[in-house]
């Protein structure tokens, strides 16, 4: 017989335990009256209550937002598959308790509890909002009024910043959109945010479900489970009292760190008398907390170590505009790099930091495998480890006689030590403790500028020529795989338009890639293209914002006629084969993805290094063989002429008269493409979505 639970939906058939739920009537495609049965495969009422908990939020949530008819089919899968979830992650929660021998310690339980509390910060404020937990802060509002001790809050915002970055990454948001297209629900942000908090709370759920897993764990020797004494942990940012005295006072310097071996274990409070830690004040350390570092007046505050990628986002939002997404991660991949040096070499916070180990951050370029960044397995290694692995590399590559990919060339050197000195000022400026230091005799030279003209190759336009008989532009087989080979399908896209564009007119790869059709305008003599920030895409320098004359060949092969024909489809890009709904794809690297290997077989063996910035570069050099002015070269190509102060002071960029004079000094070599009525990408005709998206992580990782 069935037994009704306390959790509502929740009953017991012999000792197994069901959820049993209506379901909504807004679901329009189930019986009205109809009821979800599941089991929930498990006898014991705690993981029990923590399951049907979870499904009934579910529920309750996707009754308020659904916005599309569910099929009563996907419900049941959908609910089941966040209860298999859940009864995975509660086992290996299990499991993990035990990983040191020790399911009745207190500090496996304050692990949890901490862990849980991060996903729960997740789950209440989303990702868009990045929390401190500084005083003040919402984040530490909602942790203090929900009963969080202070003590444990730095170690709550560690694992929240390491979640936070989790959450945020591509290979989260797509595992997200995966699990939806998996059960046929819809993707709109409504339901991408519901999935995110439901996973998010269910992990927390899971997390504070500590009764089962750690039964014999003294729930005195902790402020977290209502204790009146802080259990000590090496990694808790407290400080280590070696004698407890009925004192109230907190210290005048930071205590040194005792080694593990020397601290007294925590024994339980006599019970014959009060114990005299409740007469202390508990309240975290001024060193630990990461904002001070003694009470001295001539002390100033340090930064941690483990907080190094919190003060990095800080640094990001102050750059606002100046930085874009690239810029600002390859501040983030710099931080973690140094962070991972410091915690080798044992630096605690700023205040240790010397001129060494910058030093040291300078050898871990060299020997830091280059695929670092993009592994996920190496992210997860220590300084050590990835010295480890890169000797490794460069071992297997001399034993096959291949080049090692290890070691950071000059250029990203030179990046990343800019992006250093940005952080560390960063530090500076806001007061923290921090030695001087020098890059000198670190950071690479800048190349000789009679170098510079020699390290990219200036394809001649008989040297591109070939690229215009590819099946792009003769006949194609299809619309996926097969536009490298040869058929009789032509279609109007970004790999048929943009080498034209590139070519004749020189611009960078996302400045073109990303336009928008309201950047297509009219003068009296023509289209012409409005280079400027949009949503889509933003530029590089302010003299980029510029406006180009369209090349007639454009104007030729129907360009007007294919931006007419998006428009009446309702789209916003010029080229919306190269976006995608699934992910935040550079459009400029997913047209190089699609047209690389189409040039690569166009050219052969004359194929040159940098294949479509090397275009700018050709088209800079036959106008200045064509006898146009410099200047005028930079005005198209969006650069700050170093000139004059005639030049930058007291002239205008070239207007369009002056660049289509210049424009028409580079030969025709498109005359041989032959014109055709416009023809679209079946799925952009369709407006489906992108066949290519799924694919996005893996091209992403094979294209870096």
């Amino acid at each position: 017989m069935a037994v009704r639970h306390d959790v509502e939906n929740l009953i017991r058939r012999g000792n197994i335990f069901y959820w049993r739920a209506r379901v909504p009537m807004s679901f329009a495609r189930c019986r009205p009256g109809s009821r979800l049965s599941l089991s929930l495969h498990c006898s014991d009422h705690k993981k029990a209550q923590a399951i049907g908990r979870k499904l009934n939020m579910l529920m309750a949530e996707l009754k308020l937002k659904q916005k599309e008819p569910m099929s009563k089919q996907q419900l049941q899968k959908l609910c089941e598959h966040e209860r298999d979830v859940m009864l995975l992650h509660l086992e290996d929660a299990a499991i993990a308790a035990r990983r040191y021998g020790r399911p009745a310690d207190i500090e496996e339980l304050e692990l949890d509890l901490e862990n849980g509390w991060a996903y729960k910060l997740l789950a209440m404020f989303g990702i868009r909002q990045h929390l401190t937990l500084k005083e003040g802060c919402n984040g530490h509002r909602y942790l203090v009024a929900n009963g969080v001790p202070t003590s444990h809050i730095p170690a709550i915002k560690s694992n929240y910043v390491e979640l936070y970055d989790e959450a945020n990454s591509r290979a989260f948001q797509d595992g997200i959109r995966m699990l939806m297209d998996q059960f046929g629900i819809a993707q709109h942000p409504l339901n991408h945010e519901k999935a995110m908090k439901a996973y998010f709370e269910g992990r927390a759920e899971a997390l504070f479900e500590v009764d089962d897993r750690h039964p014999l764990a003294d729930r005195g020797l902790s402020e977290f489970t209502g204790g009146s004494r802080p259990h000590h942990r090496p990694d808790a940012p407290q400080a280590v009292q070696t004698e407890v005295t009925p004192i109230a006072a907190e210290p005048t310097a930071p205590p040194a760190a005792a080694p593990p071996a020397t601290v007294p274990a925590p024994q339980p409070p006599e019970p014959t008398k009060p114990p005299a830690i409740a007469m202390l004040d508990l309240r975290p350390t001024p060193h630990f907390d990461g904002t001070k570092r003694g009470d001295g007046p001539k002390e100033r505050p340090t930064i941690l170590v483990a907080d190094f990628e919190a003060e990095c986002q800080n640094l990001i939002d102050n750059m606002k505009d100046a930085w874009d997404a690239s810029t600002a991660r390859d501040a983030r991949a710099l931080v973690r790099m140094f962070k991972l040096v410091l915690e080798a070499e044992g630096v605690e916070h700023t205040g240790q930091i010397t001129q060494y180990h910058i030093g040291e951050l300078r050898k871990f370029f060299n020997i830091v495998p280059t695929r670092w960044g993009q592994s996920a397995r190496m992210r997860t290694m220590s300084a050590l480890e990835l010295r480890a692995e890169g000797k490794k590399l460069q071992d297997q590559a001399e034993k096959e006689g291949s080049k090692a990919l290890v070691g950071l060339s000059a250029a990203t050197i030179r990046k990343h030590f800019g992006n250093l000195n940005h952080f560390l000022k960063h530090v500076r400026g806001h007061g923290f403790e921090i030695s001087e230091w020098t890059f000198e005799g670190l950071r690479p030279k800048k190349p000789k500028l009679g170098s510079i003209r020699k390290q990219q190759h200036k394809p001649k336009p008989e040297e591109i020529v070939p690229i215009f008989s590819s099946p792009i532009y003769t006949g194609s087989l299809n619309d996926r795989r097969g536009r490298g080979k040869p058929g009789p399908h032509i279609f109007h896209d970004a790999a048929y338009f943009l080498p034209i564009m590139f070519t004749y007119l020189g611009a960078r790869r996302s400045e073109f890639a990303g336009l928008a059709l309201n950047d297509i305008a009219e003068d009296d003599n023509g289209l012409v293209i409005i280079l400027r920030t949009n949503k889509l895409r933003r530029l590089k320098t302010e003299q980029s914002e510029r406006v180009l004359p369209l090349p007639e060949e454009l104007a030729r092969l129907g360009f007007a006629d294919y931006c007419a024909a998006l428009t009446e489809l309702g789209y916003e890009a010029v080229f919306p084969d190269l976006f995608s709904h699934k992910t935040m794809n550079d459009p400029g690297d997913r047209f190089y993805d699609v047209f690389f290997p189409i040039m690569k077989q166009s050219l052969g063996e004359n194929m040159w290094g940098r294949a479509f910035h090397a275009l700018r570069h050709g088209m800079a050099d036959t106008l200045l063989q064509a006898g146009v002015p410099p200047l005028v070269i930079d005005d198209i190509s969006g650069r700050l002429s170093e000139g004059s102060e005639t030049s930058l002071r007291y002239t205008n960029p070239a207007g369009l008269p002056l660049m289509r004079d210049a424009l028409s000094k580079y030969p025709i070599i498109t005359a041989g493409i032959e014109p055709k009525p416009i023809k679209l990408l079946p799925w952009i005709e369709q407006r489906l979505p992108p066949p290519w998206a799924r694919e996005a992580k893996n091209e992403a990782r094979r294209r870096k």
